[in-house]
């Protein structure tokens, strides 16, 4: 899997997308609180992982064919 470029072009308004070093995007908001992750799926897709205190772990809320369409499951689901 090919690491993911530094920048990601999302054009949902009030978030952040972060690069970390594990090949994810962390996605926050306007005030820094953390929304969830963003991944490269095997499809070419990107998977839209929120955190679950239940679950102790992130949860994948689904994959979506651009990055804007995984921020905005982030943002207002």
């Amino acid at each position: 899997m090919n690491l993911p470029a530094l920048a990601l072009d999302v054009a949902t308004p009030g978030v952040r997308i972060t690069p970390l070093a594990s090949g994810k995007w962390r996605v926050t908001n306007r005030s820094g609180g953390l929304l969830g992750l963003l991944e490269p799926a095997e499809s070419g897709e990107y998977r839209a992982m929120r955190f679950s205190v239940r679950d102790r772990g992130y949860r994948t809320l689904g994959e979506f064919r651009t990055a804007t369409d995984a921020t905005d499951a982030l943002r207002f689901s």
